[in-house]
């Protein structure tokens, strides 16, 4: 979170040194300090592709802000009130192209509306009732979405609930449900995300187990696509296991130290790969920034693909 006058801090997942990548981050923007800092203050609501998603509450004003370049993209209000936010961006688009994609609830009803860069302009869809998006669970009170916020996984919008999972896909705009895992229904904490090949999958933690079980939606031998288990993993290093997220493989986990009497408790975060079975220790917070930190993964910038594809020749 960023406010007026504030430092944010970044941790980096350090790994081997690149020069070129190192060059663009001592250039990039990473303490926000280009931010007007004039006009109230500036909240993050999604951080994705580069790209900070801002929200100035005082001046009801949305923008977008890239790290790398230092620009500071202002978005008009949406026309209705929204819940959840989300920006979405991709190689394939044109630079400085994204859209936003939020959400508007209204008890047994839901609908999207998306903003586009591009146009300038917000598009509000269709009401959509619950009862279409569960057909598979008549038995269900039809809310339409759970309170906690969804997901975003390659190009879906995924909202877990007790039973079954809410999916909204942001190319066409469609809402509908998918099943949990077996065994699933009423266990948790369990989160979304992807492996290193961008396949769904669910991490939960086994009750009574240092463990934790991966779950892939993969086609079967049959070329239909389920849940299948994937594998379980021991983590014997964690006593009390706090899933976070997943994100390219990597399982984010986070553990409260013993609290001293009269101390703030501090809070371990660690990275766990879901390959090599690796643990790392990241950083530590306190308790009560938990909920103003997210994940930022930063793009290979596209003006240096070309360097890393075809190098060039030195004294050429």
């Amino acid at each position: 979170m960023h406010r007026a006058g504030d430092i944010p801090s970044f941790a980096p997942l350090r790994g081997r040194a690149d020069p070129d990548q190192a060059a663009l981050i001592r250039g990039s923007d990473f303490f926000l300090t280009r931010l007007p800092d004039d006009q109230g203050f500036w909240n993050i609501d999604d951080c994705r592709d580069g790209y900070l998603l801002l929200h100035n509450w005082q001046n009801r004003e949305l923008a977008t802000y890239s790290t790398l370049d230092g620009v500071l993209h202002r978005i008009p209000s949406p026309p209705e009130a929204v819940r959840e936010l989300y920006i979405l961006s991709s190689p394939e688009e044109r630079h400085g192209s994204f859209r936003l994609v939020c959400i508007h609830a209204d008890g047994f009803k839901v609908r999207p509306v998306v903003f586009s860069s591009d146009t300038g302009q917000w598009q509000v869809l269709p009401w959509v009732e619950a009862a279409t998006i569960n057909k598979g669970h008549p038995e269900d009170d039809k809310h339409c979405l759970p309170p906690r916020a969804g997901r975003l996984v390659n190009g879906r919008i995924y909202w877990t609930r007790y039973d079954y999972v809410i999916v909204l896909d942001t190319t066409t705009l469609q809402l509908s449900s998918m099943d949990l895992p077996p065994f699933m229904d009423g266990q948790k904490p369990f989160v979304l995300g992807d492996i290193q090949d961008e396949k769904l999958c669910m991490v939960c933690a086994i009750d009574g187990k240092l463990m934790i079980a991966v779950w892939v939606w993969r086609a079967d031998d049959d070329r239909v696509e389920k849940w299948m288990l994937d594998k379980e993993i021991r983590l014997d290093e964690i006593p009390v296991l706090k899933l976070v997220a997943v994100n390219h493989g990597f399982v984010h986990l986070h553990l409260i130290a013993i609290q001293q009497p009269n101390t703030v408790p501090l809070c371990w975060f660690f990275s766990f790969c879901l390959e090599t079975a690796e643990l790392k220790k990241i950083f530590s917070l306190y308790e009560y920034e938990l909920e103003r930190s997210y994940p930022y993964i930063m793009p290979w910038p596209s003006s240096l693909v070309r360097n890393k594809v075809n190098p060039r020749i030195e004294g050429a």
